[in-house]
């Protein structure tokens, strides 16, 4: 007897040290494949990034000589044809001409005026043949006139007053033709120069004008042969003359104000990558054009990519040997496989897990199983808090964004900076960097109120200097409650409704104030108030009823952009109702649900936002508790 159970202990333990060592070489194979894969791939991406450094390196040189060999060229024509100009523009004959359209004179002495200046027309044009399709003369209106081929007339609509109104200046024009097709409709012109000349008498008001050949522009600078995937363009104030290849220059014109308004030193390139093309652009003297360079990352070398197709192998290799590592598992450890499948299903939540094997087999699944109906219950409970929180953090987030804002303020101080106010311009740049800076708060959620505050009182600067004929406005707050805490951009949804929604329905002079206090030491308010026309009690209570709903819906699913402001800061309404305060049917609904969603997940439903309306006076009032913040964010 005691033999038999000798002999069964001694079975056991063999069998033991035979699965033990099975298990090790498994664990030794699957170890040293993953070492050796980890130090290939290692070594593979090592190589794979200087390589690709070096040979963004060589495309950048390269770039950088073909760039300059266009510049030269284009650069010299150019010069000749401004020289041309000059030519022209000073040449006595044209002077006594111009006076010929005003005062009486001799036939021979004006026919000998034309036959000059024809001769000297027709020289220019034989000395640039290539560049300039023709050359166009025009005093008063018509009294002085000539062009260089009349027997292939430049198709021009011109008047002194309909250009002067379009080009006021009194300088040198470098114009594409495809800007301004409506006074330059032959289509052979790509661009033109001119200078249009006033005087006191209209016989005095005239142009002097070359036209250059669109195909010369074609020839010069189509980038095909160079590379299928580039584009060689020249971005203008008007437009863009682009050739190459379409989806290349589809990416500057995207581009195009970007890139028109890059600072480029002189004798110098510009380099950077924007939306998955490589570009280079410098200035072209004279003109105050640019000229872009692009093209698409993905051609600049093929030798990466065979690189990173090596790797890619490899890691399929690694798969495809795990695969069958795990199939020689599972015949061994069927029951360990079938439980791994439940538990990695991706609706493992949804179903029982239950395995039926040896003990620890089943005792695991049993334990898997009350897990689950643990995490489920939880789940539950947090489904529609978690919900409500994303939903608000997302709205949030595009309220942060908000480009047309941004826009209008860079744009105002453009104006400034053209009106020579350096002093406003800083002062409206500081409070839009505060203002962002706030907005962006490295990311954190929540704020102080003296943060929101100020990030409210430059918003409402930067749109005071925009309207300030239109509202003015005063911020008041009890000092006890600045360090409380509270969810950024909580006021300055409200105080845009109340600007365009409220003082802007008044069609008058408004005012706006911002009022903040405690009510026992516990509680807090935040108000918001205009001298708008105010709305209607259905109005108001559709707006009560709205925020008294559980679900946090998306209100402004549909919303139309047109409710935003253009860049010229006209604002649109096509997409506004006819509604008055400070809140409408969608831009400022969604301010309004948003703002009132994350104080209530802050607060609790105690808190949140209120609405009250009286002929001028609307209030949106928000309540919350008294939190301070404190240091490390900690509460």
């Amino acid at each position: 007897m005691k033999n038999k159970k000798k002999n069964t202990g001694k079975k056991y333990v063999d069998i033991r040290k035979g699965y033990e060592k099975i298990t090790f070489q498994r664990l030794l194979t699957i170890t040293m494949v993953t070492f050796v894969s980890v130090v290939f791939l290692v070594f593979s991406m090592i190589v794979v990034f200087m390589s690709e450094s070096k040979i963004r390196q060589n495309t950048k040189d390269n770039m950088t000589i073909v760039m300059r060999q266009f510049d030269v060229y284009l650069g010299n024509y150019i010069a000749n044809i401004f020289q041309g100009f000059k030519s022209f523009e000073s040449n006595q004959n044209l002077m006594q001409l111009r006076e010929v359209s005003r005062k009486k004179s001799s036939l021979s002495y004006t026919a000998g005026n034309y036959i000059y200046i024809k001769k000297l027309q027709e020289q220019f044009l034989n000395a640039n043949s290539a560049s300039v399709h023709n050359v166009y003369i025009n005093f008063g209106d018509g009294r002085v006139w000539t062009q260089a081929y009349e027997q292939d007339l430049l198709k021009i609509q011109y008047t002194y007053d309909t250009w002067k109104e379009r080009f006021p200046e009194n300088r040198y024009y470098w114009v594409d033709a495809d800007s301004c097709r409506d006074l330059i409709p032959d289509p052979a012109v790509g661009a033109v120069l001119f200078h249009l000349y006033g005087g006191t008498e209209n016989s005095y008001s005239g142009i002097i004008l070359i036209a250059i050949r669109k195909e010369f522009f074609g020839n010069i600078l189509d980038t095909t042969s160079l590379d299928q995937k580039a584009s060689l363009n020249i971005v203008t104030e008007g437009g863009i003359m682009h050739f190459g290849n379409e989806d290349a220059w589809k990416v500057v014109e995207k581009n195009r104000e970007y890139l028109l308004n890059c600072t480029v030193e002189e004798d110098s390139v510009n380099t950077e990558v924007l939306d998955g093309y490589y570009f280079m652009y410098e200035d072209i003297d004279l003109t105050g054009w640019k000229l872009v360079y692009n093209v698409e990352e993905s051609s600049i070398s093929n030798t990466h990519y065979i690189m990173r197709d090596m790797m890619l192998i490899t890691v399929f290799t690694i798969v495809a040997a795990g695969l069958f590592l795990g199939w020689l598992s599972k015949a061994v450890s069927y029951s360990l496989c079938e439980l791994t499948k439940k538990v990695e299903a991706k609706d493992m939540l949804e179903h029982e897990i239950s395995v039926h094997s040896y003990a620890e087999i089943t005792t695991l699944s049993n334990s898997l199983e009350d897990m689950r109906l643990r995490i489920n219950h939880l789940l539950n409970q947090v489904k529609q808090e978690q919900d409500s929180k994303r939903r608000a953090e997302i709205a949030l987030l595009q309220e942060q964004i908000h480009p047309h804002f941004l826009y209008n303020t860079l744009y105002s101080i453009m104006q400034l900076c053209e009106l020579r106010q350096p002093e406003k311009a800083s002062k409206m740049l500081s409070a839009l960097s505060t203002f962002y800076r706030i907005g962006l708060s490295r990311g954190e959620n929540i704020i102080t109120v003296e943060e929101e505050l100020e990030h409210v009182k430059n918003y409402l600067y930067i749109q005071h200097f925009r309207y300030s004929d239109l509202f003015d406005y005063t911020i008041d707050c009890d000092p006890d409650i600045l360090e409380c805490r509270i969810p950024k951009m909580s006021l300055q949804p409200l105080v845009e409704n109340a600007i365009y929604h409220g003082i802007k329905r008044a069609h008058g002079f408004g005012n706006i104030c911002i009022l903040g206090g405690s009510y026992d030491g516990k509680h807090a308010y935040l108000e918001v108030h205009d001298d708008g026309p105010g709305m209607s009690k259905e109005r108001l209570e559709e707006i009560r009823a709205r925020l008294r709903e559980n679900v946090s819906e998306n209100v402004c699913e549909n919303m139309d952009e047109n409710v935003h402001e253009n860049v010229s800061g006209n604002a649109c309404g096509t997409a506004r109702r006819n509604a008055s305060g400070n809140v409408c049917d969608k831009k400022e609904g969604f301010g309004i649900k948003n703002v009132d969603s994350r104080i209530k997940f802050e607060f609790g439903e105690g808190a949140g936002v209120e609405i009250e309306s009286a002929p001028r006076d609307t209030c949106v009032r928000i309540r919350f508790t008294m939190k301070e913040m404190k240091t490390g964010g900690e509460e």
